[in-house]
Parts: structure tokens; sequence; C-alpha cells
């Protein structure tokens, strides 16, 4: 079984997330071990998120990495899953 990663929408969940939990670019690149000029290329699907920075956010703030990679909310901590639909919701209004 062949799974494509959509790397636009890698970066949409990885913007959502940061945005519902209220940080910085910097501050959340720095989470996951990352810079922010390297956080930049992948919002801007220049570069692919490696998965060993996708298992630094989901050990830091519960994300995992079905929903990094594959956008399913399932099994993601309550509020954060409910401010992720909400932003979702809004977005594609």
């Amino acid at each position: 079984m062949n799974m494509t990663i959509d790397n636009q929408l890698v970066s949409e969940r990885l913007e959502n997330v940061r945005e519902a939990l209220g940080l910085s670019k910097g501050d959340f690149s720095k989470s996951m071990g990352l810079d922010p000029s390297s956080y930049s290329k992948i919002i801007k699907c220049e570069k692919p998120l490696k998965a060993d920075h996708a298992a630094l956010l989901s050990e830091r703030w519960g994300v995992t990495m079905d929903f990094i990679y594959r956008g399913r909310l399932s099994d993601l901590p309550e509020n954060l899953a409910i401010t992720l639909r909400q932003s979702q919701t809004q977005r594609h209004r």
C-alpha cells in the first residue's frame, strides 16, 4: 500500500495546531526541534516534515502522527480536537 503525504495539508494542520496552542511560529518550531527557517520552508511546502520532528510535536503537545499526516482527529486531547475542528470549519467557509 503506497500512501502519498499531502504536504500542503500537513502544513495547514501544523498551522492550525500552532494557532490553537497560541504559539508564535518560532516557539512552535522550537518545540519540535526545528529552527524557524526550516519551519517556514515546511509551511511553504518547500520541504517535507520529517517523522522525527512530527514525533517531537506529538510528544510535546499530544498531537497524533495520524492527525499530522492524515488529518484524523481521533485520539487528540479533547480540548485541542474541539479547537482544531472549529478552526477547520472556519477556514472552509
